[in-house]
């Protein structure tokens, strides 16, 4: 099991500029450290400064690190241009020597669509023939694409990506309609750190069963999963320090409508014991703690890069950097 970080921006101090500087900082401890992956995910039009432009930010992250794989974790793909997003993809590809992972999703926040005057509806098939046309832009000299959607006559992409035969594309998917499309016409099915872990077994089999359909292999496929960690030297450290950071950002989702109960029923705002109930979805603890959780992802879902937010709002730079250190040192020798 590989090692990522990954970093929603909510602007703390109400310094933008000091909230990013200390992630980079963060993220040069974990290339020195081992870690494989940093990916910076999206939201917009979010009042605490949640930062919406992930290109932008990785392409400072790419001149700061040599050897991390960078990723949108991820870009909500049917608010853009695939024409856009697969040059800023090939660009990004290109100045990281090679680094770049395309993860992208459907989205769920109707403010978000209502801004960018895209139909929440339209979702799904956007998604669809967007990540073709990226994939045919990346790997073709010239692309003729007709759909219900977008068309493109004798269009080309310069420069071209430097992996060949063309970036990973990551898809993040929830309901099983999605995980359907992520088989279909991803590189990995990218698992989020919401859905209650019967649910998540139960998308795993849907994924599965839908590569099968799509002649695709079952065994030794990518398997990317998010996770809220925290290490500390005890599990009752990591709980005092962590929780309320934590909590603050799983408050956002409830408020959002976006949090699911254990047996994935949707868990309406306002409810007092929602927060609570995420704890056995969090990996939050003692390096003993975090490898014993890591190994049931490895075994049970057959998890093989554990993308983890360990940066909350309110949780001080040092016990990140602490937090980081104590995985690669006593977690990441039992998993890897």
């Amino acid at each position: 099991m590989k090692s990522s970080l990954i970093y929603s921006y909510q602007v703390e101090y109400g310094d933008g500029y000091r909230t990013f500087a200390e992630s980079l900082v963060q993220m040069e401890l974990a290339e020195k450290c081992g870690f494989d992956m940093a990916l910076i995910s999206e939201h917009h039009l979010v009042e605490n400064g949640y930062f919406p432009a992930p290109f932008v930010t990785l392409g400072a992250v790419a001149v700061r690190t040599r050897k991390l794989r960078l990723a949108p974790g991820i870009i909500i793909l049917p608010l853009y241009d695939p024409l856009h997003v697969a040059e800023h993809g090939a660009v990004l590809d290109v100045i990281s020597g090679g680094r770049f992972t395309l993860g992208v999703g459907q989205g769920y926040r109707k403010e978000e669509f209502d801004a960018f005057h895209v139909p929440l509806r339209d979702r799904a098939g956007r998604m669809r023939e967007e990540v073709e046309v990226i994939r045919a832009l990346w790997t073709k000299p010239t692309v003729d694409y007709s759909g219900q959607r977008f068309n493109y006559r004798n269009v080309m992409l310069r420069p071209q990506p430097k992996q060949k035969p063309a970036p990973p594309i990551w898809v993040a998917a929830k309901k099983k309609s999605a995980v359907e499309l992520a088989a279909e016409v991803g590189d990995a099915w990218f698992a989020d750190p919401i859905t209650p872990l019967e649910v998540l077994k139960q998308r795993l089999a849907d994924y599965n069963a839908a590569l099968k359909r799509h002649s695709k292999p079952t065994s030794g496929v990518e398997f990317p999963l998010m996770r809220e960690v925290y290490c500390a030297e005890s599990d009752e450290q990591a709980w005092a320090e962590a929780r309320d950071p934590m909590l603050y950002v799983y408050q956002e989702y409830l408020d959002w409508g976006h949090m699911q109960d254990e047996q994935g029923n949707p868990v309406l705002p306002g409810d007092k014991g929602a927060l609570e109930m995420l704890r056995k979805r969090f990996i939050v603890g003692s390096p003993e703690t975090c490898v014993r959780e890591c190994r049931k992802y490895q075994h049970e879902f057959g998890a093989t890069n554990m993308i983890m937010r360990m940066k909350f709002p309110g949780l001080a730079h040092e016990r990140v950097l602490n937090s980081i250190k104590l995985w690669s040192e006593k977690v990441m020798p039992h998993i890897q």
